[in-house]
């Protein structure tokens, strides 16, 4: 096949303003593939064979709306080739999908971990695959309802040092699929709520005092504005230990147990593909796996699975070059949607469902074996 030397733009049926998806790759089938989705859509597609190919126009609508990167092209620079490669391919504001085969190493799912990737596709790339993510992207694949047992719950966290001081609950409550909301002050949080319309599930301030220095020190309208909601006061002490209080949290929200254990998962990094189902006819998609324990995984990807549906799963394991399957279910979703200032993962929580002792055990070696000294 003829390779082109610089981007290619389609030129017919091109529409004046349409949002942009960018592929950084050479011209073959995954191009094409994602050409004729975005076309489908209304989009235009972009190809440049070198990251930053196109970041420089000046034109504001240069700005892509998805970024699709395949990690053969951007080796170059920092470790795994992903340095700044956000910056580089001109995304900032777009997600940012990672293209990968099934034995791509560990390194480079590392390094798009600490780069923030939204997703991951593994080759070979399907129309399908591309079509679903810019239809959740472009607002056009509706999103059910999900049911009271599995959608999140919208955490207000209130604390003198801002975002700081929750760095460790904060994670662990935005890895167990929660909504987060943070303030400096009670008075914050109050206008938070107003500003998203949503009552909160859980108000939890920390300070001083069993009341909390920052509750206490709250307007008369902030806690009318607040009055009703569940709240739990800690102390700077009990914030540190995160994963001591996460139970404490998840009782109080009514979802024990819904953390899949998370204070337990392990940094581990590999590619996942997914189906609802066990029909051998349900279409497949990918997504990236940066966390692991036995009991199940955290799966970043555009577009999650249903909450409650059960699933089929398939981890390449970039370590050991094995194939894992295992079944499971749900436990949480957050699709891709514009969420505004609120905090919060896209992809799925899965926990594992029916894996025999021998497939467990070797799933527990797995996580002990990266798991940090």
């Amino acid at each position: 096949m003829r390779m082109a030397s610089g981007p290619v733009r389609p030129v017919i049926g091109e529409t004046p303003g349409a949002p942009r998806v960018l592929w950084v790759g050479v011209v073959g089938e995954a191009w094409l593939c994602l050409s004729r989705a975005a076309r489908a859509l209304g989009c235009e597609p972009v190809q440049a064979a070198v990251a930053g190919g196109v970041a420089g126009e000046p034109s504001s609508r240069a700005r892509p709306r998805l970024v699709l990167v395949h990690w053969r092209h951007v080796r170059e620079r920092g470790p795994g080739g992903l340095g700044g490669l956000k910056a580089r391919v001109g995304a900032s504001g777009a997600p940012l999908v990672l293209v990968v085969e099934p034995e791509t190493p560990a390194e480079v799912l590392e390094a798009a971990d600490a780069e923030g990737i939204e997703d991951c596709l593994v080759t070979p790339v399907s129309e399908a695959a591309v079509r679903a993510r810019l239809s959740a992207l472009l607002g056009k694949s509706p999103v059910a309802p999900a049911s009271e047992r599995y959608s999140p719950r919208v955490v207000l966290l209130a604390g003198a040092g801002g975002a700081r001081t929750w760095t460790g609950l904060g994670s662990l409550l935005e890895a167990s699929g929660h909504h987060l909301l943070y303030s400096a002050t009670v008075e914050g949080a109050a206008s938070r709520v107003e500003e998203h319309g949503a009552r909160p599930h859980l108000l939890v301030v920390a300070g001083d005092g069993a009341w909390g220095g920052v509750w206490a020190r709250a307007s008369a309208t902030a806690r009318a504005l607040l009055d009703g909601v569940p709240t739990l006061s800690v102390t700077p002490a009990e914030c540190a230990r995160a994963g001591a209080l996460l139970p404490r949290v998840h009782t109080l929200l009514g979802r024990d147990g819904a953390s899949l254990r998370v204070e337990e998962r392990v940094p581990f990094c590999c590619p996942v593909e997914f189906a609802e189902g066990e029909s051998k006819a349900a279409p497949w998609t990918s997504g990236v796996s940066f966390a692991m324990s036995p009991a199940g995984l955290f799966v970043r990807t555009l577009v999650p699975a249903r909450p409650g549906a059960a699933v089929t799963l398939r981890l390449h394991l970039p370590t050991t070059g094995e194939r894992l399957e295992s079944h499971g279910v749900v436990a949480w979703a957050n699709p891709c949607a514009r969420k505004e200032s609120l905090c919060a993962p896209h992809g799925m929580g899965v926990r594992f469902l029916g894996m025999g002792p021998p497939r467990l055990m070797h799933l527990r070696q797995l996580c002990q074996a990266t798991s940090p000294a």
